[in-house]
Formats: structure tokens, sequence, C-alpha cells
């Protein structure tokens, strides 16, 4: 029985330059988010039952990215002599090549890449932009080369009127700055005022004294904010259900946790990804955390079981003082993977209830 290729998965890797392409191919699959300044798979797209009949828009997103950050796997599964015909067919018709393709159970044809004559010179000074380490491209180079509506020649000659708000915000802000000679004059100001501040750190030296010298002498104290946070009475998070999630602790700055409760014990969990540091979402619905960015999908425990995500979520050391309960995130324990937990067994690493 013929077999085709299937994608049961799906991911965008680092370095998205946020390009609207794969969204325009496969809308149902890839979401552009500008005010992110990302690009995510949709939820429904981490089901692979979703994916399947979608392999042939996903593969040409996937040749399509002209940064090559668009990841997927496949497998193969049978098709009735039917669905090869009608493949080959819309094949032979000219239409639905990378599905026939996949049908056959033959890799995609790669496209031709477009000639050098043909590519817009203001796309190929876009990708450098985004590109270069830094994306100071114009900065580093100059703007030798090129084409002339990059070089700022024509915005600065046209009617700020008539300019997009980025072309304007650039014309005002040129006009802005100040000339040679006043920048010349600016920095004479600066070097009196230079002067005149030392002058008078002098004066107040001398007329201080001792105590003026002792205080400059003294280290100065930088204030560390603690890693033990209380949370409360013990009661509070045993009157959750288990499977129950406390967020009241989540915006807490350096670094934030999910109080959870499990059927013996109460763990406290980090809120941030293992995969690149975002910040899940807690589902109550779905029982499961999400994270926005790239799709990694945590149980109520902090296992990892689907997205990119290589590890768990990890745990602070959580303990009693009294009746109240304290996370101490100055020390973490870190599964490296759903099946190696044993580290959530240490007795600090949770509180049992």
């Amino acid at each position: 029985m013929p077999t085709k290729d299937v994608v049961t998965k799906v991911w965008i890797d680092p370095g998205c330059i946020v390009c609207d392409a794969c969204e325009t191919t496969s809308p149902d699959v890839f979401e552009v988010q500008h005010e992110n300044d990302t690009c995510i798979i949709r939820p429904a797209a981490l089901d692979a039952e979703f994916t399947k009949p979608r392999t042939g828009e996903i593969i040409e997103a996937a040749e399509e990215c002209p940064v090559d950050v668009i990841k997927f796997e496949t497998t193969q599964v049978e098709v009735t002599e039917e669905e090869a015909a009608a493949a080959e067919k819309a094949a032979a018709d000219g239409g639905g090549k990378a599905a026939a393709g996949a049908a056959a159970g033959e890799a995609p044809a790669k496209k031709e890449p477009p000639k050098p004559k043909e590519v817009d010179p203001a796309i190929q000074a876009l990708l450098a932009a985004t590109t270069v380490r830094g994306g100071h491209v114009v900065m580093n180079r100059g703007t030798e080369g090129l084409p002339e509506n990059l070089q700022g020649k024509a915005t600065m000659a046209a009617d700020a009127a008539t300019l997009p708000p980025d072309a304007r915000h650039t014309k005002v802000m040129d006009k802005a700055r100040p000339d040679k000679k006043q920048k010349s004059d600016d920095m004479s100001r600066r070097d009196l005022m230079l002067i005149a501040g030392w002058g008078s750190l002098g004066f107040v030296t001398l007329a201080g004294g001792p105590l003026a010298f002792a205080r400059f002498m003294a280290p100065n104290v930088l204030e560390v904010e603690d890693p033990k946070v209380r949370c409360g009475p013990l009661s509070k998070y045993v009157a959750l259900a288990p499977g129950e999630v406390n967020e009241d602790y989540k915006p807490v700055k350096p670094s934030g946790f999910w109080i959870i409760r499990q059927e013996d014990r109460i763990a406290a969990l980090s809120i941030i990804c293992t995969h690149l540091g975002c910040i899940p979402s807690w589902l109550p619905n779905d029982r499961k955390f999400k994270c926005p960015c790239h799709g990694s999908g945590f149980k109520q425990n902090g296992t990892n079981f689907e997205g990119p995500a290589p590890r768990p979520l990890e745990r602070f050391k959580i303990y009693l003082e009294g009746d109240e309960v304290i996370v101490d995130r100055s020390k973490k324990f870190l599964a490296m993977g759903p099946t190696d937990i044993g580290v959530w067994n240490d007795p600090e690493a949770y509180i049992p209830v």
C-alpha cells in the first residue's frame, strides 16, 4: 500500500525576523505578533492531527522562510490507492505538487532560488540589516552601495507632510541635530560646568575636613533583594484542591514562582520557561502551563510534555518556619527530563501535607 509523509510536529527556532511569509502561506498554523515582535505556532497546531492535513503548506512555509527557522518532524502513514491516484492527477494538472510528493513518499522538491537581478535591493538591505549581529549594518558599513531611497537623500528632500511616520520622525530628528558650531559651544559650556563643579567639590572637602573625608572613604552598601519570600500560613495551601495552582507570587521580582498543590505535598515552581526564558501562563481549564513564545507545554507538576522545552520547570526550596511557608529562591532543584524527576523528592523541594 502506498505511503505518504505527514507533519506531526512543527516549531520555530530562535532567529525569526517576523517577515509574515509563514502566516501568508499557512495562516492556520503560524501567527505573526507584531506587537510582541515575534512569530508563534498557533495552539491548535500543537496537535499532530491538526498538522497532518496541512503538511504541504507547512513544508512550503519552511522552504520560503528567509532565515530557515521553521522546523518540523514527519512520519509515514498509509494511504488508499484512490488517494494516491488523486494526488498523482493533481500533480499532472500542475497543482498540489507538494501534496502529491508527500503522498508518494517523496521529499518535497526544492524551489529554484530567485535570480539576483530579480531581487528587490530594498529587500536585500532589509535582510542584511536584520541578520547581521547587532542589526547595525548601516552604522557599521555606512550607506555606500545602498539604493538612493535607503540613503536618506529622498527622505530629506521630500515634504515632511508626505512622508510616512517613521521617515517623518527621521527627518525631524535630523533637523533637530545641532550644527558643528553649536556642538563646539555646548562643549565649551560643559567644560566650564565641569571646572566649576570640581572647584566646588574641592571647597566642600576642605571645609568639611575629616568628616567629609571619612564619608568619602566609607564603603557603599549594595542592597540585594532577599531571596526568601514569606508566603503565609500552610493552611492557605492545604485548602487548595489537588491540581490547583496559587499565582499570588508570580509577579515577585526578580524571579516569581507558582505554589502548586499536589496529592501529598505543595511545591514552588519557577515561572521561567526552560526553552528560551519566556513566562508561561497557567490554563486552569486545561490543567497545564502554556508558553506563548514557542508553544512549550508543562503539566501542573511542571513536567514538559509538548513544544521545544528541553526539561521541566525548575523548583525552589520550600520549607516551614513555624506555620508559615517560606520559599527560598537561592536554591533550585533541576530535573533533566520528564522521567528524571528524582530530585523533586529532596526534603527541601516540597512540604508534605
